[in-house]
This record gives structure tokens, sequence and C-alpha cells, in this order.
């Protein structure tokens, strides 16, 4: 691990830190209702984090953190689903993560795969997955409008997904 000194924040910068770091500093993540500044401290936090050592064990704590705040606006798309999107299997990830707790940026997440070129029985796994966030008891009622809502608009452009 180098040592180059501290970010604006005083948090370490990516190249003085380690992966064991950056978890504790996902754990203690703190949003505000400032969506501005969770994604500012977010970059911060996030920054260089995929050329640490280790970095894959990141995402389940990136998905966690949506969890324990299913209803926080992260950014769209945002330092979250930028830092996801950048580890390798992380749409397993993202699937199991909307079985355990549904997240409105989660269900964003899933229709922004949708939106993309999906073969066939990826798409259908994907639209079943929102359709049971849905429904989903853990997953609050703005949560379950969303997946509704993204739902619609799949099937505006491909055909009912009922």
């Amino acid at each position: 691990m180098a040592t180059l000194g501290s970010s604006d924040s005083g948090l370490p910068t990516a190249m003085t830190r380690s992966v064991d770091d950056l978890l504790r500093e996902l754990q203690a993540f703190a949003p505000t209702g400032d969506v501005a500044d969770n994604v500012h401290r977010l970059n911060e936090l996030l920054e260089g984090f995929a050329a640490l050592p280790g970095c894959e064990r990141v995402a389940p704590a990136l998905l966690a953190l949506m969890e324990r705040h299913p209803q926080v606006d992260f950014g769209t798309p945002g330092p979250l689903v930028a830092a996801l999107e950048c580890q390798p299997g992380y749409a397993d990830q993202l699937a199991a993560s909307l079985e355990r707790q549904p997240t409105e940026l989660g269900a964003w997440m899933a229709n922004r795969l949708l939106n993309s070129k999906l073969p066939r029985e990826e798409r259908g796994a994907w639209l079943r997955r929102l359709t049971a966030v849905s429904s989903h008891p853990r997953a609050a009622a703005g949560v379950r409008d969303s997946a509704i809502r993204f739902l619609d608009f799949q099937a505006s452009r491909q055909g009912s997904w009922r």
C-alpha cells in the first residue's frame, strides 16, 4: 500500500488505503438527504478503488449500502452504479441483492440492464426479477412503484411483461 496523502475530506485516497479500509468506510457511510452531498462523498470514497488489490470484494459492500438505505438517492447512474458496473459478475450479485432487499437504485439498475442488448432468456430473467420486486414484501412502496413503472416502460418497448 502506497502513502500519497489524503483527499479534501480527510479520507485516505485510493493510493493510501486498502480494500479493508474502503470496506470499513462503506459500512460507516451515512447518507444525507442531499443527493449532491451523497454523490460527492461517494465519488471521493470510491475514487481509484478499481486499482486496489482485492477490489472485487467491494461489490457486495456497495450492494449492502444500497440495501441498508433502499430509498436513498445515490445518483443515477452515480458512483455506486459506476463502481458496480466495472466489476465482473456484478449482475448476479445485483440479482441476489434484489431478492434480499429491493432498492430504488437496484430496480433502476435492473431497468438499465433491460435497456441493453440481452439474450432473450436473460431479458426474461430480469423482467421476472423486476416483477418480483413489484410485490416484494420487504420493498418500500416507492421501490415497488418504480419497479412497476420500469416494467411498464419495458412493455412499451417490446411487448407485455405479464
